[in-house]
Order: structure tokens, then C-alpha cells, then sequence
């Protein structure tokens, strides 16, 4: 059996295609998915198909990675799958899976990659561009973000009218038929090939022989005529018809040192790890708190409505540092309306109660 981590941030629509896919046979499967956002909807997707999800807070991502190394291991992972993660990877994690960590891009790479280049900036960017094609590309992680050796890449070409609403529709049909192929195509060449190749497997609009043959046959269940039960190494060399190695070509995982107080994992998948303040995200700035706008308002305006501007200013380091940035965003912008209308309180106050108060 071979095992698959998926990092996850958001919906997973991506990571719940690839474990429907894998997940019926028993040569191939998701065994966990990790996620830095609490309630990142990845966590409902993976419930009916009985993935466990680990919640890790973006703090051990940033201080801790041999804790997600650990994890990683303790799942006995073959490959890491990026499916819609916005997070950076620590290079520690990167070295221990140097290789097998792969990630799946929006555009025909090297075109439209690199830092602020994710998810819709990267449509509006091939529109604005007046770009003829655009597409699919997986490829593995290195310490370079998105400049890893590409794994598979498919094209399309735009309309006329192309729109980065209507690129990105077409875009995740073929995101959905892509990566699982891709998986394939990686632990074909880690379990037969020679990872010192530099080839590039390139595949159009035409699909690869992988589409079909080669997954069915990765997730096929063994035949139950068999006169002996076969090693999952043989079985997983005829399911991609290739030679079964001498040795086994997968490269050993270093050993790394292990926190002396590991994160724990509880029985509701939650990966509780010690309190510490993560680097700020470099494409997600931390929105304003006003904090201290919210204390003068509650002191010198109004005492309700400058504690509420409290509270919210409160939540935008909190939602920021577990990385819900569009939730720091929206305590932000509630932490200054209440802070508005906490002068206002103060000002209506002064203006109209005081000078009544001194004539009655």
C-alpha cells in the first residue's frame, strides 16, 4: 500500500477527488490530510470518506516543522500532495521528502508562477496578457516556489471572450483529471524509474495512456484466484507494468530531531501545538487591529459600543495568525466601525446630555 498526505487549506474539492479516486483499491490511498485553517472545508469533504484530517496550527508549520515531519511519518507517507494549500513549506519538510512533495499550478508553468501568482490572480493575469493558451501544470516542490520539475502539463486554449470567470471554469475540470494522473506518473518513476532523469512528461489536450489503464490498474483490488498473496512491491510493479527493482528505489527519508515536547494528537484529529506567534504570510500583509484607537474610543467616548471595537480588534491577530486572512480582514474593517461609532456615542453625549444635565 501506498500512502498519500495532503496539505489542504481550503474547500478541498481537489484532495476529495484524488481520495474518491485512490481510495476504493488497496494499492493506493490518502491516509491523512493535514490543514493550517481550523475549519477549512476540507475537514467535512474527507468525514464520509473516512480520511483523517489533523488540524495544525500555522505556528509549528513556521517553528516546528520536524512536528510535521513527525506526523508525516507516522502515517508512513510516500508522497505529499498540495491541493489547494496556502502556506509556506518549510524547507525541513521539503528535505525529507525531497521528491515526492508535489503541487498543482493554474497555468502552463514556467508562465504565471511565483509569489502573489494563485488561484484567480493568476486567470486575470493570462486575460489581461492577452494570452492564446493557458492550463494545467504539476510539478514537484523545491525550495523555489513553483519553479520544481514538472511532473505533467496539460493545455487549453482561450476564447475569444475568454473572461477569468470562464478560464477558471475550465480550468479545475482539468485540475480534477490531472492530478490523479500525476500521482500515478510520480510513484511510477519512484517505484521503477530512475529519479536522476530529467525528462519532463508533457501531455495536450490529448490524454496521456495514464488516464485510464494505469489508474485503473493502481486502484484494481488483487485477484482473488491468486495461488499466493503478492508484496504490495510486485503488485504495485505489474499494476504500472513496470520492472520490480532489485532494491527499492525510493529514497530513504533522514532522520531529523524530534521537538522534546512533540505536538500531541487527540482523538478528534486535532494537532494541539505550543502557542507562538507565526511569520506573517508574505502575501497576506496582517490588516490593521486598532487596538489602541478601541481603548481610547471605550475610555474617552462610549463604554458599549468602545468595548465591542475591542473585541473585534482583538479577533485580527487571532484570525490572522490561524490563518483565516479573510476573517482578519473582516474584524478589522468591524473593529473601525465600532470604533466610529464609539466617537460618535461620545460625541452625542458631550454635545447634547452634558449641557441638558447642567440646566435641569
Amino acid at each position: 500500500m501506498k500512502n498519500i498526505a495532503i496539505f489542504a487549506s481550503g474547500s478541498g474539492t481537489n484532495a476529495e477527488n484524488i481520495a474518491r479516486i485512490f481510495n476504493e483499491g488497496s494499492r493506493l490511498r490518502v491516509a491523512v490530510v493535514l490543514t493550517n485553517r481550523r475549519n477549512a472545508g476540507v475537514i467535512e469533504r474527507m468525514k464520509p470518506l473516512g480520511v483523517p484530517v489533523l488540524y495544525v496550527p500555522n505556528s509549528v508549520w513556521d517553528n516546528d516543522p520536524a512536528e510535521v515531519v513527525r506526523i508525516l511519518r507516522e502515517y508512513n507517507t510516500d508522497i505529499v500532495v498540495l491541493a489547494g494549500f496556502m502556506h509556506y513549506v518549510s524547507p525541513e519538510i521539503i528535505a525529507a521528502y525531497q521528491g515526492r512533495i508535489m503541487n498543482i499550478h493554474p497555468s502552463l508553468l514556467p508562465a504565471y508562477g511565483g509569489k502573489g501568482m494563485y488561484g484567480h490572480y493568476v486567470h486575470e493575469a493570462v486575460v489581461a496578457a492577452g494570452e492564446k493558451e493557458s492550463g494545467v501544470t504539476v510539478h514537484l516542490v523545491t525550495d523555489e516556489m513553483d519553479k520544481g520539475e514538472i511532473i505533467l502539463q496539460e493545455r487549453l486554449t482561450l476564447a475569444e471572450n475568454e473572461t477569468p470567470e470562464s478560464l477558471e471554469a475550465k480550468i479545475h475540470p482539468i485540475e480534477y483529471d490531472i492530478y490523479p494522473r500525476a500521482i500515478v506518473r510520480l510513484l511510477e518513476r519512484l517505484n521503477g524509474g530512475d529519479l536522476r532523469d530529467n525528462s519532463v512528461a508533457v501531455v495536450s489536450t490529448e490524454k496521456s495512456e495514464l488516464s485510464d489503464d494505469t489508474v485503473k490498474a493502481a486502484k484494481a483490488e488483487p485477484s482473488a484466484d491468486a495461488d499466493e498473496e503478492k508484496t504490495v512491491a510486485q503488485s504495485w510493479a505489474e499494476a504500472l507494468g513496470v520492472p520490480l527493482p532489485a532494491e527499492p528505489a525510493m529514497p530513504p527519508i533522514p532522520e531529523q530531531p524530534l521537538a522534546e515536547q512533540p505536538a500531541s494528537v487527540e482523538a478528534s484529529g486535532n494537532v494541539q501545538a505550543p502557542s507562538a506567534l507565526n511569520a506573517q504570510h508574505p502575501d497576506h500583509p496582517m490588516p490593521p487591529t486598532y487596538m489602541l484607537w478601541a481603548i481610547l474610543a471605550t475610555v474617552m467616548c462610549c463604554l458599549v459600543t468602545g468595548i465591542v471595537a475591542i473585541v473585534f480588534a482583538s479577533q485580527v491577530s487571532n484570525k490572522y495568525y490561524a490563518g483565516d486572512f479573510e476573517g482578519a480582514e473582516r474584524a478589522s474593517r468591524k473593529a473601525q466601525i465600532w470604533i466610529i461609532a464609539s466617537i460618535v456615542a461620545g460625541v452625542i453625549f458631550t454635545t447634547l446630555y452634558m449641557p441638558l444635565s447642567m440646566l435641569f
